[in-house]
């Protein structure tokens, strides 16, 4: 783990461990903290002593967070990777970019104002893949590194805030789900994410949380804003990105690994998700 702070108020946080058993993490949070976090690999479940909620965060979902001050946060990391960055910033950067433009920031100032949490899950996105990679792979150093790595966080945050403000522009409907559905949605996207190359069907699936084929499908896109298919395949291509990156696999192996029979295939639908050639991470 590692953070790296600017002058201008952000700062970006990255987690990258490999835990050989279940890890928690805990800290201290002394000031009013705010950003947008990007869970690339890995499953976790986060809480803090201000609220009472279990907050889960699966594989492949960007999501906004407010945590007030002196707060303890804990996290359990319950899969053998977690990356995940995160860009925060605090309470006189939020009013500052606000000032210029309040519209996209309107989640944010209604969680200072309420004093409660916020949490909303997407997916990420190919563009915020792009900038991910870019960014975990910054070839510069010194203030040049600085300057790129500032410049990619805010692309980070303006990429976030845009699909918040397309969220609200969603039916009111669709976002309408129980508690429990949500629950369920979280375990069916865990049991994709466990056997990425040989995954259960849609009816089963659908089966396993007690749900209607329809409604299961209907219910898994209004929580994660893709379909079952599209989270299988970005979840996929993650994977065969870790290995790429651990450096035992190539692109070939990599692909049979997660479960592309066609090589060729897996190279363009990887391109099409990180806005990189595979051969490119080895």
């Amino acid at each position: 783990m590692r953070i790296d702070n600017f002058p201008s108020g952000l700062s970006i946080f990255y987690v990258d461990v490999r835990p050989l058993e279940p890890l928690t993490f805990c800290g201290e949070i002394d000031d009013w903290n705010f950003g947008v976090g990007f869970n690339i690999i890995g499953h976790s479940k986060s809480r803090s002593s201000a609220h009472t909620q279990t907050v889960s965060i699966d594989p492949g979902v960007s999501a906004h967070f407010i945590s007030p001050g002196s707060t303890t946060i804990e996290e359990d990391i319950v899969t053998k990777h977690q990356l995940k960055i995160c860009v925060l910033f605090d309470t006189k950067t939020l009013h500052g970019m606000a000032d210029e433009d309040e519209e996209p920031f309107l989640p944010f100032l209604k969680g200072l104002h309420k004093q409660v949490f916020l949490n909303g899950q997407g997916k990420i996105l190919p563009q915020m893949s792009q900038a991910l990679t870019q960014l975990i792979a910054c070839p510069y150093c010194g203030k040049t590194r600085a300057l790129f790595l500032e410049s990619k966080a805010m692309e980070l945050l303006a990429y976030r805030l845009d699909q918040l403000k397309m969220e609200r522009a969603l039916p009111t409907g669709l976002l309408q789900i129980k508690t429990i559905d949500v629950e369920r949605m979280h375990y069916a996207a865990e049991l994709l994410a466990c056997t990425p190359a040989n995954p259960p069907d849609i009816n089963t699936l659908a089966a396993r949380v007690g749900m209607s084929r329809s409604k299961f499908y209907q219910c898994f896109k209004a929580v994660y804003g893709h379909s079952p298919l599209d989270h299988l395949r970005s979840q996929r291509l993650r994977v065969a990105k870790d290995l790429l990156q651990q450096g035992n696999h190539n692109v070939t192996e990599a692909a049979y690994a997660v479960g592309y029979n066609s090589p060729g295939y897996f190279t363009r639908v990887f391109n099409a998700e990180f806005g990189i050639h595979p051969s490119q991470i080895i």
